[in-house]
């Protein structure tokens, strides 16, 4: 499976939070090739299928304009789009009913995924996402209770074990409330306890 480097980054119409839409290759590689998708379909189906695709009550009242549907099936079915025009009927047919202010961006130009829950898009020039740091202070705060707790049960549970893990809420307040940006917040944290997905180097309380 080829990896993709891009991805289309939203702000959701519901909530206001951020949503990266990563279609698959295969998705873009009709588009961008010789199309062919539903070569096997009875005849009709294309515009069943659009039918589908702009009914407000089988999308629940997430359908897309008759002409997005209609281009997302030509590209799928025709090909013959440039790499450029692929990414832009994505948009159409994934991004536009969820969201607005969409763009493609890089992966690398992604926050961290650890305050996935943080990102948002306010007070971004460049419309690319950024992580809100209040946000991210109480979900730092959140991981780190939740990763001794759970390392407390396990210790609980084994006779012969360590002692358990006691938290000073007020040392980690103040570091936590210090941390300067993602980076350093994410560093707050106890040595004993592995993040997941691993652990940069510790800044503790």
């Amino acid at each position: 499976m080829t990896p993709l480097t891009h991805g289309i980054v939203y702000t959701r119409k519901a909530d206001g939070g951020v949503t990266v839409c990563r279609p698959t290759w295969w998705a873009l590689g009709y588009m961008t090739g010789g199309g062919g998708l539903w070569d096997d379909r009875p005849r009709g189906f294309l515009s069943e299928l659009v039918r589908r695709k702009t009914c407000p009550e089988l999308q629940k009242g997430n359908h897309i304009t008759e002409d997005a549907a209609w281009t997302f099936v030509k590209a799928m079915q025709w090909g013959g789009c440039s790499t450029a025009e692929a990414w832009n009927v994505i948009r159409l047919h994934d991004c536009d009913r969820f969201g607005y202010d969409a763009q493609v961006v890089r992966n690398d130009e992604l926050p961290d995924r650890w305050f996935r829950d943080a990102w948002t898009r306010k007070g971004s020039n460049s419309g690319l996402p950024r992580v809100d740091m209040e946000a991210a202070r109480l979900i730092q705060w959140e991981r780190l209770r939740d990763a001794v707790s759970r390392e407390n049960a396990r210790r609980a549970a084994d006779l012969f074990g360590k002692p358990e893990i006691k938290l000073n809420k007020a040392e980690f307040q103040t570091a936590i409330t210090n941390a300067r940006d993602e980076d350093e917040l994410r560093r707050v944290w106890l040595p004993e306890l592995r993040q997941p997905g691993g652990s940069p180097p510790f800044l503790q309380a």
